[in-house]
């Protein structure tokens, strides 16, 4: 009796003090210039984010964000997620998620898995990119617009370890305008 009471109190001990280590992830915004894209157009960046980890390594399977602007339903054809572990540019990335379905007008919240890697793992003390892309339908609505808008709706990652995360994103990307082909064909008989 004396020896079971004994182990019950050494176990509550020990919980007690125990130290559960969760990793820690700071994420932040890359800028992306606001810019012209055209009809037909592919891989063009709407967002990075930056995702730094200090104490455990995060495995991520899965990104979230909301395009917002003035893009309807046949504007985008398709969205991909890269990764890179140094810069916020496709030079260097791995594909991470590939040909997700862009078929929804603005504003709209996608929930991508990365059917492509399944996962990406960042190491504890290391950091990496996330890159968001689209694809321009060829029949696009010249002046329509694309964004992701952080400030109402940060971008947000699926884990499979659990993890402390600080949001530290902002407004840093700029409206994406799709440009309508300046060519116009007339025939006469």
């Amino acid at each position: 009796m004396i020896r079971k009471l004994y182990l019950l109190l050494l176990t509550a001990f020990c919980l007690s003090y125990s130290n559960v280590l969760f990793a820690d992830v700071t994420l932040t915004s890359s800028t992306v210039a606001a810019s012209n894209v055209a009809q037909s157009s592919t891989n063009n960046i709407i967002y990075a984010v930056k995702m730094d980890v200090t104490t455990q390594p995060v495995t991520v399977n899965r990104i979230q964000f909301t395009l917002t602007g003035t893009h309807n339903s046949t504007d985008l054809t398709a969205l991909n997620v890269y990764f890179n572990p140094t810069a916020p540019t496709l030079s260097g990335a791995s594909l991470l998620a590939v040909n997700f379905p862009a078929n929804f007008a603005a504003p709209h919240t996608y929930d991508l898995s990365f059917n492509y890697a399944g996962v990406q793992t960042v190491a504890a003390g290391s950091s990496g990119y996330f890159i968001i892309l689209f694809n321009v339908s060829s029949s696009a609505t010249g002046g329509n617009t694309i964004k992701v808008n952080v400030t109402t709706k940060p971008v947000t990652f699926s884990y499979t370890t659990s993890q402390t995360i600080p949001n530290s994103q902002t407004d840093a990307t700029g409206t994406q305008t799709i440009l309508a082909a300046g060519v116009t064909l007339t025939s006469y008989a």
